[in-house]
């Protein structure tokens, strides 16, 4: 079984994408990284980086009129969430059945390899792999509101089966993909709700260390033995850095204090980011593309008495 990856971005995101994409290879070396580039500055960089094991392609070799005539009405955040269901459609015509295809959000992260849950997948004749956001008690509303499942995150074995659930997707995210609530719809990610019902081969993954996020981190204990990360005593594999911004001080990047929900963890990301900036800016010379603006000292010190107030709120619970 070859494993592909995937993931889309555009400038403001290729730092981090740069970083999910070298994870990805040094847990599975033989993996495919496609990388859907949302703009030619995008483009270009990774042409000149030259990365082993990279396809990339843009919204022309898509191929899909539908697609684009969506971003007439769409935002740009909306259209790349309609695209989305495009690109794994596409990848998957590409590839032959039995194959795998991750799709991830450029800010996840893998610790370990996923190769485990495929071959359960696979072994077990799912090929729609879909993960719980694992919201706590207190928020299992949002089920309903935002979707049960990410979308950011979704495993996939090439057969008949995965082609009709993520074409028919595309269907949808074309007719309606908005950032915003209504019945049923919110983005590409509530239809995904109807998805256990409604196709065949659906594995609800529940490995806690599979798309762990700000949003479910406190129900868990993190650990770290070695190298490696563990959530209750389960190795970590991929992690959602989601909505995390950093900024530039002098040759360091470095994390806005109020998204940060682990030190340690979020300390290794950080040093992964840097790692792909630098080599960046070995080919642009300066990139600070992405990056917030460095926040003054009073802002700074606000968000670190926020952080720990929220921390020791929710670990006393």
């Amino acid at each position: 079984m070859i494993i592909n990856a995937a993931t889309i971005c555009d400038k403001n995101y290729l730092v981090r994408a740069l970083a999910l994409y070298d994870s990805m290879i040094r847990n599975i070396p033989d993996s495919k990284f496609w990388i859907l580039c949302a703009d030619e500055d995008s483009e270009h960089i990774l042409q000149d980086l030259n990365l082993s094991n990279v396809i990339i392609i843009n919204f022309d070799n898509l191929n899909d009129l539908e697609l684009l005539e969506t971003k007439k009405n769409r935002s740009f955040t909306e259209f790349i969430f309609t695209s989305k269901s495009a690109l794994i459609s596409y990848i998957l015509s590409k590839i032959p059945d039995g194959d795998a295809l991750i799709y991830n959000d450029a800010d996840l992260f893998y610790f370990s390899s996923p190769t485990e849950v495929l071959a359960r997948m696979k072994n077990g004749g799912y090929s729609i792999g879909i993960v719980p956001h694992k919201f706590p008690k207190n928020k299992e509303y949002m089920n309903e509101k935002v979707g049960k499942y990410n979308a950011g995150l979704l495993y996939l074995i090439a057969d008949q089966n995965s082609r009709l659930c993520t074409n028919e997707w595309r269907k949808l995210c074309i007719e309606w993909c908005y950032l915003k609530y209504e019945k049923d719809r919110f983005g590409d990610q509530l239809y995904l709700n109807k998805w256990p019902e409604k196709y065949r081969g659906v594995y609800e993954i529940r490995n806690k260390g599979v798309n762990l996020g700000s949003w479910s981190i406190y129900d868990f204990e993190i650990r770290k033995r070695s190298d490696q990360f563990y959530v209750d005593g389960e190795p970590l594999i991929c992690y959602h850095f989601h909505r995390i911004q950093f900024y530039i001080e002098g040759n360091s990047i470095k994390p806005l204090p109020i998204y940060i929900f682990h030190e340690e963890l979020y300390k290794e990301y950080t040093g992964a980011l840097e790692i792909t900036w630098n080599k960046l800016k070995e080919i642009k010379g300066s990139w600070n593309y992405g990056f917030a603006d460095k926040p003054n000292v009073s802002r700074l010190v606000k968000q670190k008495v926020h952080k720990t107030l929220r921390n020791l709120i929710h670990y006393s619970n």
